[in-house]
């Protein structure tokens, strides 16, 4: 096998895999029911792509009776959400996926969310953060534990696309194809995997997707490591509100990575440098005469009384 399954580092409990119905969840599902870990599949319906969503759904249902898994299926208008909270498609679906895994998984009683990228999706998202100016080429963890006591477990991290294609086809497992994954129009991440990508590795002659991905690797290992320094510091008040005299005095290197690490500690989604700074502004009263300002997600930063804390709508 070219995904041998003795390999695969298992949470030692229950896990919610995201099922999609494409490729590399499929793979998933396959190698965890290999390894007999249990699982409780999920599958979100995004009310984007019509008929063809209806497909996948009932497809993972039936693959989920062959093999006697339990299924559950999701439906959310990610369009109209996406609309009301003024984000892309892309993003809304990522967000409504994220926030639907962990209902699921909490209503179950499951503390492991199980999902399927792979080291091309490691890449992509390295390259995408790195040209977003989101502190870095930040990749993904393969063990990533929120503050809700959901760990988030990636255990194809380390295996390429081409590898999941032919291992299904080893085992004559069919999936199915999103077509605007084809299209290097519907989405960044796909111009990303269609073009961006492909030109580099002809630019540089060789493949650069495992090197980006060592690298995403690397940047998250020294990312990791200095939000465990930065999660030692007194930083908040006992309100969870930044405490602004603590800053006072730092260099502003400083101060931008503790903002970025407030900000991500609860939940801001796809953050950037424009964001940080906007933040970092607010608490220099001398520099700025607002007190606040928007970020994604519905969150806005806001200053008063020598604190820093977020609201959201």
């Amino acid at each position: 096998m070219l995904l041998p399954a003795d390999k695969l580092e298992l949470p030692g409990e229950a896990v919610t895999l995201g099922l999609s119905g494409g490729r590399d969840s499929v793979a998933l599902l396959r190698l965890l029911l290999l390894r007999r870990v249990p699982v409780f599949a999920c599958h979100v319906h995004h009310g984007i792509r019509g008929a063809a969503a209806d497909e996948d759904a009932s497809f993972c249902r039936l693959l989920c009776e062959k093999f006697g898994v339990s299924f559950e299926e999701y439906r959310v208008d990610v369009p109209q959400l996406a609309q009301d909270n003024g984000s892309s498609l892309e993003t809304e679906a990522r967000q409504q996926r994220r926030r639907i895994l962990t209902e699921h998984a909490r209503k179950m009683g499951i503390r492991v969310i199980a999902l399927a990228h792979h080291a091309d999706d490691q890449a992509e998202t390295a390259l995408f953060n790195l040209c977003r100016g989101a502190a870095g080429p930040r990749g993904m963890r393969i063990m990533q534990r929120g503050e809700d006591g959901i760990t988030w477990w990636r255990p194809l991290l380390g295996c390429r696309r081409a590898e999941i294609t032919a291992w299904l086809r080893e085992l004559g497992q069919d999936w199915r194809e999103d077509a605007t994954n084809a299209s290097p129009e519907t989405a960044t991440r796909n111009r990303m995997r269609l073009q961006i990508l492909p030109e580099l590795s002809v630019a540089m002659g060789r493949d650069v997707i495992p090197t980006i991905a060592r690298s995403a690797g690397l940047q998250e290992e020294v990312a990791e490591a200095l939000e465990e320094a930065l999660s030692a510091l007194p930083l908040t008040d006992p309100q969870g509100r930044l405490y602004l005299p603590f800053l006072e005095g730092r260099a502003e290197a400083f101060r931008r990575a503790v903002v970025h690490f407030y900000l991500r500690s609860l939940g801001v989604p796809e953050i950037n440098e424009r964001h940080v700074a906007e933040v970092c502004l607010l608490l220099d009263p001398a520099a700025t005469t607002q007190h606040s300002c928007n970020l994604p997600g519905g969150f806005t930063a806001r200053r008063a009384h020598k604190r820093l804390f977020l609201v959201q709508s």
